[in-house]
């Protein structure tokens, strides 16, 4: 049973660790800004008020740039931001 302790806590260690590098990774936007949020597909949907799969059309399409890390999709606060001072 030990095993399974010691297991599941270098697991969550290492989860950990990825996610730290992640954020490091995405902290800093092209232009060297500090970027305050990421968002998951679910947040940015809300944000918008529309269904995850506009916000799929709009990555596809190249109206929004999302983040794809460990098989999840995410948007970072500046972009939705700047995406809607193009739009209005």
């Amino acid at each position: 049973m030990e095993y399974f302790k010691d297991f599941f806590n270098k697991i969550e260690e290492l989860i950990a660790q990825k996610l730290e590098k992640f954020e490091e990774q995405f902290s800093k936007s092209k232009n060297g800004e500090e970027i305050k949020e990421i968002m998951t597909r679910e947040e940015t949907a809300r944000y918008f008020g529309v269904s995850v799969g506009t916000l799929h059309n709009w990555s596809k399409n190249g109206t929004l740039e999302s983040i794809n890390f460990g098989g999840r999709v995410y948007y970072t606060k500046d972009e939705i931001l700047t995406k809607l001072k193009q739009a209005s």
